[in-house]
């Protein structure tokens, strides 16, 4: 699921930040911290990233002469639980990425989509938020295997506007 989720990655930096310099690396195997190292990304980076002991399968770059952003995704080979939510939550809250995704074949658990959109609680999914902006959210959703794509139907975000779209 990797090489298809990072080309993906890649399609969707590049139509997010035209213009910007995109790379998109398999990180499952290495902290983040280590990766930034490594590849010499450090510019425009928040000065704490040394300490970003984290392991997120896909990370993508977007790079400007005045900024980075970051993407996360998280792949699961079975159903999203509330559990696999709450790690990448955490990789989020560290280093607060423009985009995050988790994404699984299976899609969201029943009990997790019960949480989400049976009782309203897509505010878990939120990692960042500033008065007055849209807070930056988790964006959960299924993988599909045949057409090796995100399901755009199937995507859940805390911004109700964000739930089924990109």
């Amino acid at each position: 699921m990797y090489p298809l989720v990072r080309q993906w990655l890649i399609a969707y930096l590049r139509g997010k930040r035209r213009g910007a310099r995109v790379e998109v690396f398999d990180a499952s195997q290495r902290s983040l911290a280590r990766l930034i190292r490594d590849v010499g990304l450090m510019a425009h980076i928040p000065p704490e990233w040394p300490s970003w002991d984290i392991h997120v399968d896909i990370v993508g770059f977007a790079i400007t002469s005045t900024r980075t952003d970051l993407a996360f995704v998280e792949c699961k080979n079975v159903a999203i639980t509330l559990g696999h939510l709450s790690q990448l939550l955490g990789y989020s809250r560290v280093a607060l990425p423009e985009f995050s995704f988790i994404l699984a074949p299976q899609g969201a658990s029943d009990s997790l989509r019960s949480l989400l959109l049976t009782y309203h609680r897509t505010d878990v999914l939120q990692y960042q938020s500033h008065a007055g902006r849209v807070p930056k959210s988790i964006v959960v959703g299924r993988w599909d295997e045949t057409a090796n794509c995100l399901d755009l139907g199937s995507l859940i975000a805390s911004n109700g506007n964000a739930v089924g779209r990109l």
